[in-house]
């Protein structure tokens, strides 16, 4: 019972993304990074995201942190996602994202893990052209990145992203001048969003209760991260993204950049 309710409320996410998606001109395919445990958990979604023509890819398959995970571990971890994800959407998985950006752009032991699974990655930070040439001629191996640009605003010290977080709670401008910048900088920039980030209510968040083997503060802390994510200003995002989908017309899947990159 629970999982067809917290089923039901992805659903709701992902009908409110195809509707912004169907005011663009060329009504857009996108990419979904999925975990391993949602295919596992909700392989009639992914059955339905695949179905609708839009690109699964991997986000792990427990929603980890790259930078913590021992290489070996990560290789593991990312196989047995990779090979769930295609099993259930009878799909090519070529790409990955990992959790909360959670990889340095010279952690090189960890992305070889990756490029040695996907064709592309895209986890990684680069406000300009330049410092991503700079670093793609010290990559000791080959792999594609698409990066999630982050651009200063307003003032030097604060980086901005295309998505989450970012443009849910600040003004929809903030978004669109940093993506402009991006592109003036020689950057194409990658519009990104949670379920959660697309539902308005407190039905999505782990209860204190089920918290309750972390420490007090911790589990504290993430109970107001969980409110953060759920319910602030969640109400103002359809708009938001409903304004991209018709402003922007580079919409598209990420595995449609990679002849660009041959």
């Amino acid at each position: 019972m629970k999982f067809n309710y917290f089923f039901s409320l992805i659903l709701i996410s992902y009908e409110k993304i195809s509707k912004a998606l169907a005011l663009s001109q060329t009504k857009s395919k996108i990419t979904f990074f999925c975990t391993g445990v949602i295919a596992r958990d909700y392989p009639e979604l992914l059955r339905i995201i695949a179905d609708d023509g839009h690109e699964i890819a991997c986000h792990n398959y427990f929603h980890d942190n790259v930078n913590t995970t021992p290489p070996h571990q990560l290789r593991e971890n990312l196989l047995r996602a990779r090979d769930v994800l295609e099993k259930i959407s009878k799909t090519e998985v070529l790409g990955f994202r990992a959790p909360s950006f959670s990889i340095d752009k010279n952690d090189f032991e960890r992305l070889e893990v990756i490029a040695s699974i996907f064709k592309y990655d895209s986890s990684l930070h680069f406000s300009n052209h330049t410092d991503y040439e700079n670093w793609k001629k010290n990559l000791p191996f080959e792999l594609v990145e698409f990066p999630v640009p982050r651009q200063s605003v307003l003032i030097n010290s604060l980086k901005f992203k295309t998505g989450g977080s970012y443009s849910k709670l600040f003004p929809l401008s903030l978004t669109i001048y940093a993506a402009n910048k991006s592109f003036e900088n020689g950057i194409t920039p990658s519009f990104y969003l949670h379920p959660y980030d697309l539902y308005d209510g407190y039905n999505m968040m782990i209860s204190w209760s089920e918290l309750r083997d972390l420490p007090l503060l911790k589990r504290g802390y993430w109970m107001l991260r969980q409110i953060q994510w759920v319910a602030i200003f969640n109400w103002s995002i359809d708009y938001k993204i409903e304004t991209l989908c018709t402003d922007f017309k580079s919409l598209g899947r990420l595995d449609e950049g990679l002849h660009l990159q041959n």
